[in-house]
């Protein structure tokens, strides 16, 4: 093995790695002509449907006061609507147009290819510990 020793250690390699990943998912949405933020919510509101503003936030874990922007941008961009709740005036509930579902399926799927080309060198098995291992460490860290 080359390098020098810390060019081995884990932090290093998961900094590195997390780095390019970041890297190359920006650019993905960019060519979407979409940030994460609208990725995040847009994703939610694929597996949730329609849902009012404040759990939409929850869910895309995002502050309640963040997401308006976020539902801006998307609803000029003609890939959300908001839409009065069917018992409350007051609310608004937010879902997605048949164009914004469109994107995030086809994005969705073309970022399962993406995953597939980066992980290329390892074996399914591999892809699976390697969640599994990173999503405990994860776990620890953030839920500690």
């Amino acid at each position: 093995m080359s390098g020098i020793a810390y060019e081995r250690g884990t932090p290093f390699l998961l900094a590195r790695l997390g780095s390019l990943a970041a890297r190359s998912w920006t650019a993905f949405l960019a060519d979407r002509g979409i940030t994460q933020n609208q990725y995040a919510v847009m994703v939610v509101l694929r597996e949730q449907g329609p849902l009012g503003q404040r759990r939409l936030a929850e869910l895309a874990a995002m502050d309640a006061r963040n997401i308006v922007a976020v539902l801006d941008s998307l609803t000029e961009a003609g890939l959300a609507e908001r839409r009065p709740h069917a018992t409350d005036r007051r609310r608004r509930v937010v879902t997605l147009t048949p164009s914004g579902t469109r994107l995030i399926d086809t994005a969705a799927q073309a970022a399962a290819e993406g995953q597939n080309a980066f992980l290329r060198s390892l074996s399914p098995t591999e892809r699976d510990r390697l969640n599994d291992l990173l999503q405990r460490l994860y776990n620890a860290h953030v839920h500690a």
